[in-house]
């Protein structure tokens, strides 16, 4: 069955206007791509239908608050008892929900006028699934393919949510058509999140070796949260894990955490080196080509997790990366399960994460559990 491209509701403020959104970093740590990189002008990702409601997601609004909610038809819905518009204020990110069954939106402000039509919610076509999500930019669709394969036979994943973030190696459709039709079987959803990724912070945002706050990379949380609101608040379970990111465990991670207390599995992570005891290139490596753990790694994979949507709630708890923000489950790391992250498996958009020199087998240990849940998912390349 054909999937229907999805479409965006997506408002920017216009270049001419007068207002941009502040910074929330202070100029003396912003380092010289600060300015590029920064979502100055997005103001809603998409606006959508969630039950009853319209919500109107973005960015924080910091400055842009007050110039948005002066829109008449907005601010004359706030109120102290049963109001027709409340503001959801998440870590790195905003919402505005406002009780309306209007298919059209109009708002007149100071920031411009815009005619908003409201996009329909879609969370039937992943309803009752396990689902994989992602955001990803031009990664090489084999190591997409392996992604998916992996998850589908080591954990039955039934279900596939993937944002692009711009890539220019190929288009939304063509990656739509390839993995539905590497996977007939599954849900397959791809959305063009084509809005700018974000300043990092840590080290990746360091200036004059002072490392940044993480506060200005809204576009990764906001991949989440619309994915949690328009597409998944009727799935079954939802893993979240970027494509050089691979779980292991005893179980399916989906069915752990559809059986855990609060509905929620976090877990750490561990690096799999780059080096190997064959040789391996860039231009056709693949996971199952890296199953070595490198006994001098020191650097830390910050967690990833599993959950299942309906033991969150709407307003109260904000998915992000690497966290579930409001769920008691949160502060909980499982010691059950893990995932792999594949250094070999990027594009270096961060830095060079390859480890250079040759094999040494007195620094490298071989991974069982990883060669065990590759091979189950026929995809074990690596030479033992």
């Amino acid at each position: 069955m054909m999937t229907l491209p999805i479409t965006l509701s997506s408002v920017m403020i216009p270049p001419d206007a007068s207002f941009r959104r502040e910074s929330p970093r202070p100029p003396h740590l912003r380092n010289a791509r600060y300015a590029e990189q920064f979502d100055w002008d997005t103001l809603f990702y998409d606006v959508y239908r969630v039950g009853e409601h319209i919500v109107l997601q973005g960015p924080p609004l910091f400055n842009l608050a007050a110039p948005l909610l002066s829109a008449q038809s907005l601010r004359n819905r706030f109120g102290p008892l049963f109001p027709r518009t409340r503001r959801v204020e998440r870590v790195n990110a905003n919402e505005v929900w406002l009780r309306d069954s209007s298919t059209q939106l109009t708002l007149e402000t100071p920031l411009g006028r815009f005619e908003i039509a409201v996009q329909p919610s879609e969370i039937e076509r992943f309803a009752g699934r396990r689902v994989l999500h992602t955001l990803s930019k031009d990664n090489e669709v084999r190591w997409i393919i392996d992604w998916i394969r992996y998850h589908e036979r080591v954990h039955s994943a039934d279900a596939v949510l993937f944002y692009d973030n711009g890539s220019s190696r190929y288009s939304v459709s063509e990656l739509q058509a390839q993995l539905a039709g590497a996977f007939p079987a599954m849900v397959v959803v791809v959305v063009s999140w084509p809005f700018k990724y974000g300043p990092q912070g840590g080290m990746a945002g360091a200036v004059d070796g002072q490392p940044a706050p993480w506060d200005s990379d809204y576009c990764p949380t906001g991949s989440l949260q619309h994915a949690r609101l328009r597409f998944l608040r009727r799935a079954r379970s939802v893993l979240n894990a970027d494509i050089d990111e691979l779980v292991v465990g005893p179980e399916s991670i989906f069915a752990a955490a559809e059986a855990a207390p609060g509905g929620f599995i976090k877990f750490p992570g561990q690096w799999v080196t780059s080096a190997a005891p064959h040789p391996v290139t860039p231009a056709d490596c693949r996971h199952g080509d890296f199953v070595y753990r490198d006994l001098r790694e020191t650097d830390v994979c910050p967690p990833k997790w599993c959950v299942v949507p309906s033991a969150c709630d709407d307003r109260r708890h904000s998915w992000s990366v690497h966290n579930l923000f409001g769920l008691k489950a949160n502060k909980l790391i499982s010691k059950d399960f893990s995932f792999r992250h594949f250094k070999a498996i990027s594009n270096n958009w961060k830095g060079d994460r390859g480890d250079a020199g040759a094999f040494d087998p007195g620094r490298f240990v071989e991974d069982a559990p990883l060669c065990k849940a590759l091979a189950l998912a026929g995809l074990i390349t690596a030479a033992s």
